[in-house]
């Protein structure tokens, strides 16, 4: 059987530009800050913003895939930055499931997230978290991130 060396030259033409022009996701994250209570002189632009024990922030993560294929399971992960405690339940995303870490991020727990520990006559209990023990959010993305498509992501935080 003869062979012909043009047909093979265009199928792996065909075959390696389907390879190279396959659409490709890529997630780009931009966090905001914003100080909930902001001074009057602050809210003018008088003084700077200054952060103090009890003051509020609210983040916004916006979460856009500014690649040319489908994000199908976008999963976006943030860390509670240090100094500051999360204000329980604010965390929201349009289409995602929010979980939460107490562990640095290696397991994650629907709200309130739990923990076990022995009581006084050395039984194992399970005991809600605190706001102060959570380390990270993560939101599930339940719908395909489509190019150039964003979600907005929020959570408050408290300073210490």
């Amino acid at each position: 059987m003869k062979v012909n060396n043009y047909a093979l030259f265009v199928v792996a033409l065909v075959i390696t530009s389907q390879v190279l022009a396959q659409e490709t996701p890529r997630l780009e994250l931009n966090v905001a800050e914003t100080k909930v209570n902001l001074t009057p002189a602050e809210r003018s632009g008088q003084t700077k913003i200054v952060y103090k024990p009890g003051d509020t922030i609210h983040y916004t993560i916006t979460a856009q895939n500014v690649g040319n294929g489908i994000m199908t399971t976008p999963v976006v992960t943030d860390p509670i930055p240090a100094g500051v405690v999360y204000v329980p339940l604010s965390a929201k995303g349009q289409d995602a499931v929010i979980t939460y870490s107490i562990n640095g991020g290696i397991t994650y727990q629907n709200w309130p997230p739990t923990y076990k520990m022995k009581d006084n006559k050395g039984k194992e209990v399970v005991k809600n978290a605190t706001p102060e023990m959570v380390t990270h959010i993560r939101w599930e993305l339940q719908k395909p991130l489509a190019p150039q498509e964003k979600k907005l992501l929020e959570f408050d935080v408290k300073v210490k």
